[in-house]
């Protein structure tokens, strides 16, 4: 038998990043917690709007970022130390760090268009 063997590479897909991806992270982070100490009985506490409003955002970028059902939070709410289980940390510290690098690029990219296009070297002074 001819030719070559082909073996199929074990790349993992992608993670797509989309505006809507980075504004839901960028909203996120922006919410603030002002629920009281919990109770003994937790279960019973209520959450605060700014809670409310991070869970409501957390499952819309769940959806963006086509995560599976298993792979809850996504995200930390406040470091991904105290996400949930040792073995998921690595994963959403990756996740949050993509978000938070494509929020930067986001935020220099509008930051250089308002400020106008860069002048040709030939014009400034020396």
């Amino acid at each position: 038998m001819s030719g070559t063997r082909r073996v199929p590479l074990a790349r993992r897909p992608a993670v797509q990043v989309t505006p809507r991806a980075i504004d839901l992270f960028v909203a996120m982070g922006k919410l603030r917690c002002t629920c009281p100490p919990p109770p003994p009985e937790y279960w019973k506490r209520k959450m605060c709007a700014g809670c409310d409003r991070w869970y409501e955002l957390h499952a819309e970028l769940n959806d963006e970022l086509g995560c599976k059902p298993w792979e809850w939070p996504c995200v930390a709410r406040q470091s991904p130390k105290r996400a949930g289980s040792p073995a998921w940390n690595e994963d959403i510290a990756a996740r949050m760090a993509m978000l938070d690098d494509a929020a930067r690029a986001r935020r220099t990219a509008s930051h250089r268009s308002k400020s106008g296009p860069p002048m040709p070297p030939s014009l400034t002074r020396r």
